[in-house]
């Protein structure tokens, strides 16, 4: 009798693998996700006033035909809501399309000549700058107008980690990069221009984003076990102890855990591996769920907000995603938006009453109004210990270190987290590993989306 195989979290990835292996007729496995819900950072919130959260702003998009082919079959034909991205930036006192760098129109006219003749400058003139990092990625392909007003402050907001740090290899489709003559021309001739896959996305109708991943429990049969953190894994032996002083043994085992959280837990990892680990860098997140006795004033779906001053770096209206999000889905007499704030070691939180602290940014934004102070039904608070795996200067070297170590020892880190992999880390990224990881367990077939 052989041991099966182990999956930790269940999350997108650790889901995606059970769903796999169960649609190739393999029942030898058990989940153990340490919360008492699935869904890992793509998991939502019931708050007791009836109002529905989920851990930050997610959405479902996805080219993968797979996945577009899951969701079907695990919410039905119905079961998701398709919105038409409406997408915008607070610049000072107006509001811009996203990209920023596509729509320099919409700038005040100083802002707007700076940005372009920065384009100019780093695509003519310092067109052969050499770049190291993200910072310097920024400064040669948009100048330093771009970088000085969205893309070096935003960034610091959303990464909470200096753009020098970080490397520039994960950008691909995450960030839209403009020729100097085509903004010229767009800003003379204003345009809208769309860009990106999400331009249309989904959400599930029910449930909030923990919904869809609810809904592949029915096809796993019993084979979740909640409230089970690992504590340790015995490499050598093949056996994880968990919290509770059970043990499990294994062939293979899936870990979906934050990379650097699950070396610390290896009993005979080297130091050159425990010395890599220590190098991945990450950051946290505070979510700040507000609930409003009023219908939502704005069609927009997020905001992205480069302003140092304001606390977060994205706010969504929640309920434009779905009426299912507030109590009873009345829309008509309910709105919810939902603000995300990350911080580290290089940029902490705002001292004080965080809450009190993102409102008062709602009302400096425009986004409230001072008077809606007394509309306010409900604030919830969610906070994620590990919000971003940063795509540092020295991540790819740490992770290769890591992963020779692991896989001999039939040890497989996935996920968000599990593959420190920011660019591929969305939710269809997510399952993705995980159904491709289980596909190379049992006929050798190439992990496509990892080795991406």
């Amino acid at each position: 009798m052989t041991d099966g195989t182990v999956i930790l979290g269940a999350g997108p990835t650790g889901l995606g693998a059970a769903y796999r292996l169960v649609e190739r007729g393999e029942k030898d496995f058990e989940i153990f996700e340490r919360a008492g819900r699935v869904g890992g950072l793509a998991t939502s919130f019931t708050d007791p006033k009836g109002w529905t959260w989920d851990v930050s702003g997610h959405i479902i998009f996805s080219g993968y035909r797979y996945f577009n082919e899951f969701l079907g079959k695990v919410l039905g034909g119905d079961g998701v809501r398709w919105i038409d991205r409406e997408s915008w930036i607070k610049f000072e006192d107006r509001y811009v399309r996203y990209p920023f760098q596509n729509h320099l129109s919409s700038l005040p006219e100083e802002a707007m000549l700076e940005c372009l003749i920065g384009l100019v400058e780093s695509q003519t003139i310092d067109k052969d700058r050499a770049f190291a990092n993200f910072e310097e990625w920024v400064l040669a392909k948009f100048g330093a107008g771009v970088a000085k007003h969205f893309m070096n402050p935003y960034n610091f907001k959303v990464w909470s980690t200096p753009l020098s740090k970080m490397g520039f290899y994960w950008i691909a489709e995450r960030v839209a990069v403009v020729d100097w003559r085509k903004a010229i021309q767009t800003t003379l001739l204003p345009q809208n221009t769309d860009w990106g896959p999400n331009a249309k996305f989904g959400y599930p109708k029910h449930g909030g984003t923990l919904g869809l991943w609810k809904a592949v429990l029915p096809f796993l049969g019993d084979t979740v076990r909640y409230r089970k953190r690992a504590v340790c894994v015995d490499e050598e032996k093949r056996e994880v102890t968990f919290s509770d002083g059970t043990t499990r043994r294994y062939d293979r085992l899936l870990t979906t855990l934050p990379l650097e959280a699950f070396v610390a837990r290896l009993k005979h990892a080297p130091e050159k591996v425990r010395a890599a680990s220590k190098k991945l860098l990450f950051n946290r997140l505070f979510s700040v769920g507000i609930g409003l006795r009023k219908p939502c004033p704005s069609d927009k779906n997020w905001i992205y907000f480069p302003n140092p001053r304001t606390p977060f770096y994205r706010m969504t209206y929640l309920s434009n995603y779905s009426p299912d999000i507030v109590p009873g889905s009345d829309t008509s007499r309910y709105f919810a938006i939902l603000t995300e704030t990350t911080y580290s070691r290089f940029k902490p939180l705002p001292e004080g009453d965080f809450v009190e602290a993102t409102i008062r940014g709602l009302v400096d934004e425009g986004i409230l109004d001072s008077s809606d102070r007394k509309l306010l039904e409900t604030a919830f608070l969610i906070h994620a210990g590990h919000a971003y795996p940063i795509p540092s200067v020295d991540r790819n070297a740490a992770l290769d270190t890591i992963h020779a170590y692991l896989e001999p020892r039939g040890i497989f880190s996935r996920g968000r987290f599990g593959s420190w992999k920011y660019e591929i880390g969305n939710q269809d990224h997510s399952l993705m590993q995980g159904v491709e990881l289980v596909d190379r367990w049992l006929d050798g077939s190439e992990e496509k989306v990892f080795r991406s």
